[in-house]
């Protein structure tokens, strides 16, 4: 992953957390995860998601996508298994970028709702998902991306 592939990502993510209205677009949910589809175009997605207490996305990868993420509200964790288990804890205004093909899987840890904005270039083809059994990723499905 390159400056070059990530850079227009996080360039639209700070474009779009400008907007103060985000923050009000989404009710949190009382469980799991809410999402609304900001733009969709040949070469980016831009999604906001709203995060419940203890939500997370299970371990799970974009297909050939790359993408970014950023947090606008609360706190979220990402799990990475490059390389063996690895923890990031994201706070408003951390942001995070990916190559296609990683595998994460993103959790609300925390008491309160969180919020954050996602991007992904090209726009979604595929999401594979997967179990973490010890040391090793098994996947478990694969969905088409959405058209």
């Amino acid at each position: 992953m390159t400056a070059l592939t990530v850079l227009p990502l996080l360039e639209a993510l700070r474009d779009y957390s400008r907007d103060p209205a985000l923050l009000h677009l989404l009710e949190a949910p009382s469980d799991g995860r809410d999402v609304l589809l900001l733009q969709r175009a040949d070469d980016l997605e831009v999604w906001l998601i709203t995060w419940a207490p203890g939500a997370d996305t299970g371990y799970h990868d974009h297909g050939t996508a790359t993408g970014a993420y950023t947090v606008l509200s609360g706190a979220l964790v990402e799990y990475d298994v490059d390389g063996g288990l690895q923890l990031a804890d994201l706070t408003p205004g951390d942001a995070r970028a990916y190559a296609a093909g990683h595998v994460h899987n993103v959790r609300n840890a925390g008491p309160l709702p969180a919020l954050s904005l996602h991007a992904y270039s090209p726009r979604l083809d595929a999401m594979n998902h997967y179990d973490y059994r010890g040391n090793r990723l098994v996947l478990t499905s694969a969905e088409p991306g959405r058209a």
